[in-house]
């Protein structure tokens, strides 16, 4: 079963203060998001979850974009992508570099986490006039 695993993730997010660097608003139901080192790639990690789901664990934060695709509810108490800093590379604090892809539209976000705190990006559904 898959249970231990999923309490195990939730407690590692919730051992941290979740701050809400940016709220985005969207048009479309999914945005990509590009994540790169800030600055100096100092050998910054990151484990990536979204709504909750650990979409990557520890990953290396480069030059070169660590990329996926989001989908986007219309609920406004979801889409919330956390950056948890699995260490804080040789320059502290972990920094990334986000850029989300909305259609035509684009948003580059710096989020930066550490060892107490998770940078938060948080996407809002547009409602269509």
């Amino acid at each position: 079963s898959t249970l231990p695993v999923i309490e195990k993730l939730d407690a590692r997010i919730e051992s941290r203060i979740n701050s809400v660097l940016k709220v985005i608003e969207v048009d479309n139901n999914s945005v990509k998001v590009d994540l790169y080192d800030n600055g100096d790639v100092d050998g910054d990690s990151v484990s990536i979850f979204y709504n909750n789901k650990l979409l990557m664990e520890g990953k290396r934060l480069t030059e070169k974009p660590i990329s996926m695709l989001l989908h986007v509810d219309e609920s406004p108490s979801t889409n919330e992508l956390i950056m948890y800093a699995e260490n804080l590379g040789a320059i502290a604090p972990n920094t990334a570099y986000m850029v989300v892809t909305d259609g035509p539209n684009r948003y580059q976000i710096r989020i930066s986490s550490d060892l107490d705190r998770s940078g938060v990006i948080r996407f809002v559904k547009r409602k269509p006039h």
